[in-house]
């Protein structure tokens, strides 16, 4: 096989593949406990990446309500079957919060958009330590917990 022709088999598959890989998010930071790694990019930013998906969370803090943006990134799963409306915000008083319907566009391997909670935000915030995003089966993973400290 000349050159030439080995370019014109590689350059498609490597174009392909950078680009992929270029909106795929990258985990960092300490491990979590089961669920993925999870680490904290910034003050308002979660990320847990395992199961085939990563999944990062932008949060502006209770000023924002419950009013999450829900980034999924993978490479093997089609991530357009998840709706996330088994997704659960509970604080450490063991209140929890139901899921709206996510409004997330389909997208196949890359899937953006905001999840809200049911129910009144004041008082879930109010006192709290700690509130936690549930996200169950998504991936190969039975639940991702992602953890913000408020401290109010």
């Amino acid at each position: 096989m000349n050159a030439r022709t080995l370019a014109a088999l590689v350059l498609p598959v490597a174009v392909l593949t950078s680009a992929c890989s270029a909106a795929s998010p990258a985990a960092s930071g300490p491990a979590s406990p089961p669920g993925g790694s999870a680490s904290a990019a910034s003050a308002t930013t979660r990320t847990s990446d395992g199961g085939q998906v990563t999944v990062v969370v932008d949060w502006a803090g209770p000023d924002a309500g419950t009013v999450f943006d829900v980034k999924l990134d993978t490479h093997s799963v089609d991530l357009d079957a998840l709706q996330l409306a088994d997704a659960v915000l509970r604080n450490d008083r063991g209140e929890t919060m139901p899921a709206q319907p996510w409004a997330a566009p389909k997208g196949g391997h890359h899937r953006e958009g905001a999840l809200t909670f049911e129910g009144d935000a004041a008082p879930f915030f109010d006192g709290a330590e700690w509130i936690e995003l549930v996200l169950p089966d998504v991936g190969d993973i039975p639940e991702r917990t992602l953890r913000w400290e408020i401290g109010r």
